[in-house]
């Protein structure tokens, strides 16, 4: 029986029972099930339905797009529902489904329209000024332990190593097929393909040194110069910080900010880098996964960096803190609620600034993950969050 990802359709079930008439987009990394889901949406609705995908060889046009319309249009019978996947394929897609789904509202057509995208990149191409109003958003993340366990019997381990694409799990009895599928059917896809559709790339090597170095880094805090120091193809410090924005928008890599209560501070910061999905790392780490659960040290970054994505993947505000050597591995901040969370996993630990974070913010709580003095074992945190 094929897994059902209810983080996708139980949202989707709840806006479409609804008689507002908005566009319902569905936006989340590559290869998260977002395809998969909607196909089984697809399964139980009862009224007339129409599937096309922008996913093709020779990206459509918005006159494709427009005859796509005419078709679900012509759908009789009860409330038909269309369906656009990687809608931000279509070149200036936006402004073409705003006079379409404004046609349907004064004409009091019934059509229900779902959009999906694999980029948050579509969302600064027009999302927000043209459609503003007029759509609700379902944010699709990549797997969580829970879901993993579920559809594939994972234990903890398995996860924080391969971390959740549903679609590489049955290469992972042989560590090079895991390998070459997640660097090519998956990393080359985004980076190669979706990525430059709708945005202009430069300086492709660059831009690949750029994901590769971010991925060897997990959990960790690196300058933006320091960064150039190491890569092979130098280019400008706005061209480095505008690629990994890229990169975030591609829901692979987040530069997690430093904490402060002066916004100018904090968008100067240099990042602590968060790969969205444990794969990302360990896959272009190139150790098997027997290797690599020995290596404590290691592990106890791939803890951190999984933590981080958990806390990024469902939603929250994310920071990080230090003051010299001082650090807190990673602050929330929900509306006035601020939990400094630290975490203690593998070998060792760097020197904790939890004690002073708190002195300076009194009003902060602290949520100890793993270790003997835990508020949180590894395995509670996946489970239930904080």
């Amino acid at each position: 029986m094929t897994f059902k990802r209810q983080t996708i359709l139980s949202p989707l079930q709840e806006n479409l029972a609804r008689p507002a008439h908005v566009l319902q987009i569905l936006v989340g990394p590559r290869q998260v099930g977002k395809t998969t889901a909607i196909h089984q949406f697809l399964e139980n609705w009862p009224e007339p339905k129409v599937y096309a995908t922008a996913d093709q060889l020779t990206p459509p046009n918005t006159q494709w797009l427009a005859e796509t319309w005419r078709q679900a249009r012509k759908q009789t019978g009860g409330m038909p529902l269309l369906v656009i996947d990687e809608i931000q394929k279509v070149s200036r897609w936006s402004e073409a489904v705003k006079m379409l789904h404004d046609e349907d509202v004064r004409e009091r057509r019934r059509l229900r329209v779902i959009l999906l995208g694999s980029s948050a990149l579509l969302l600064q191409h027009g999302m927000r000024e043209s459609l503003a109003g007029r759509f609700q958003l379902i944010e699709c993340p990549h797997w969580s332990y829970s879901e993993c366990r579920g559809a594939f019997g994972w234990e903890l381990d398995q996860f924080l190593f391969y971390g959740g694409y549903p679609g590489a799990v049955p290469f992972i009895d042989d560590f090079n097929a895991w390998k070459d599928y997640v660097q090519n059917s998956l990393l080359e896809t985004v980076i190669g393909r979706d990525i430059p559709a709708v945005q202009r790339i430069d300086h492709p090597a660059l831009f690949r040194q750029t994901l590769g170095l971010a991925c060897q880094h997990p959990a960790q805090v690196i300058s933006l110069q320091k960064m150039m120091g190491q890569l092979q193809d130098r280019g400008s410090i706005n061209t480095l910080a505008n690629y990994l924005e890229l990169i975030a928008g591609a829901f692979l890599v987040e530069p997690v900010r430093k904490f402060s209560s002066r916004a100018i501070r904090v968008r100067t910061s240099s990042p602590k880098l968060i790969a969205r999905n444990n794969a990302l790392v360990t896959a272009l780490r190139g150790l098997p996964f027997a290797e690599t659960v020995k290596d404590r040290d290691f592990y106890g970054r791939l803890v951190e960096n999984a933590v981080g994505a958990a806390l990024i993947n469902a939603g929250e505000s994310v920071f990080y803190w230090c003051d010299r050597n001082k650090e807190v591995d990673f602050i929330v901040q929900r509306g006035k609620t601020i939990l400094a969370i630290e975490i203690t996993a593998g070998a060792g630990h760097r020197t904790p600034g939890l004690g002073t974070f708190l002195h300076r913010y009194p009003e902060a709580k602290a949520v100890r993950i793993g270790g003997a003095r835990a508020d949180l074992s590894v395995a509670q945190f996946f489970d239930h969050g904080i």
